[in-house]
């Protein structure tokens, strides 16, 4: 059961990175508190811009190893990076309700993701 469960989440983080691509991009031009971070040379005004690129790119990788891998190692990995991706999303929220709630649920997806992957119990193991 936590295996498609887990399955499940990762399809769940495909279909996330094409909506925050379109957040991300609608925010860029709309949201007050994003326009001044972004004409300063900083790091945080560069992770800014490259953050339209990075979150849904990050939703992709955790989608695609999650499908892919069987390996509790590379899918807890897989995890953790979906944590992080929610953590960068809630820091450069502004004032997104939408980006506010996306971030928390990606948190989410990413600690039932690693739950499910290692209380799930791999039935093809040799006695």
């Amino acid at each position: 059961m936590g295996k498609k469960i887990a399955k499940f989440i990762s399809v769940a983080e495909l279909v996330v990175a094409i909506i925050m691509y379109f957040a991300v991009a609608y925010q860029f031009d709309n949201d007050p508190v994003i326009m001044k971070i972004l004409p300063h040379t900083d790091f945080e005004a560069t992770l800014l811009r490259l953050s339209i690129y990075i979150i849904p790119g990050i939703n992709i990788i955790c989608g695609v190893f999650g499908i892919t891998f069987n390996t509790k190692g590379i899918l807890c990995f897989a995890g953790v990076l979906e944590i992080i991706n929610g953590w960068l999303t809630l820091y450069f929220k502004g004032k997104s309700d939408l980006m506010n709630t996306m971030g928390i649920t990606m948190i989410c997806f990413g600690v039932i993701f690693i739950l499910c992957v290692l209380f799930s119990k791999d039935l093809k193991k040799k006695k």
